[in-house]
């Protein structure tokens, strides 16, 4: 049965689809398939027989890829399809191969890389104790010396992270050099602080948020791991340290 300009809409709208991915399984711009649906338009004779096997499924079923074009965006692209005297399948499959060659072009250039020697671990250190970087917990933990490769400057000292909360820029298990803070002001907003109070002690982004319900600005220590919530300061409690980095090279002394 010949399909009518009602069944292809209805079937369309039954199987998820627009115009603009009948306009490509037809390999017609999408411009002709809104006037062949309009009033007054018909299908011709080799859109009828493609429609048929489209709706019965009869047609190739391969893994297809459906992109949106405006009409002044298919224009285009038919223009040059044109140009080229090319359909338009064929047109893409000239572009896929162009922009593989290049791709492969670039990846055969060898641009020489300035070697690199790292640091040797030869200064020592001692992990004084853990971190969490998670909810407060504990920070007592069995001292460990280790070897790094670079000395500790004055304030400076050894913790070893507990916990998912500062990932991915800080890994769970890390080892991170931490610097003594005990003057005042409070740290800028966004410095990465090592806050305690008589909950236990923990690793997190110190920032300032809205509260809600005073419409104050008031500070907060935020996790940078979205998986985790925020932990909200108590009286009494105190930032007693200043992340410095992570080390990304050590070893057991």
């Amino acid at each position: 049965m010949t399909p009518t300009k009602e069944d292809v809409k209805k079937w369309l709208k039954t199987i998820g689809k627009d115009r603009f991915w009948l306009s490509g399984k037809l390999n017609t711009p999408k411009r002709t398939i809104d006037n062949w649906l309009a009033p007054g338009g018909a299908f011709p004779a080799y859109a009828v027989l493609q429609l048929q096997k489209l709706m019965n499924g009869e047609a190739e079923s391969s893994p297809r890829i459906v992109i949106d074009f405006t009409d002044e965006e298919w224009d285009i692209i038919c223009e040059a399809a044109k140009a080229h005297k090319e359909t338009f399948l064929e047109f893409v499959n000239t572009a896929i191969q162009n922009a593989a060659k290049e791709k492969e072009a670039a990846r055969k250039k060898f641009t020489p890389v300035e070697t690199f020697t790292a640091p040797p671990l030869e200064a020592q250190g001692r992990i004084i104790g853990n971190i969490a970087a998670g909810n407060l917990a504990d920070g007592d933990t069995i001292p460990q010396d280790i070897r790094l490769y670079r000395e500790l400057e004055k304030g400076e000292y050894l913790l070893r992270v507990n916990g998912h909360s500062m990932e991915p820029s800080i890994p769970d298990g890390s080892v991170v050099i931490m610097k003594k803070y005990t003057i005042p002001p409070i740290p800028k907003p966004g410095t990465i602080v090592q806050y305690h109070d008589e909950r236990g002690v923990t690793l997190k982004k110190l920032v300032r948020k809205k509260n809600p319900e005073t419409g104050k600005m008031e500070y907060t220590l935020h996790p940078i791991n979205p998986n985790f919530g925020d932990i909200e300061p108590m009286d009494g409690g105190k930032i007693s340290g200043i992340y410095v980095e992570t080390l990304d090279r050590w070893e057991k002394a």
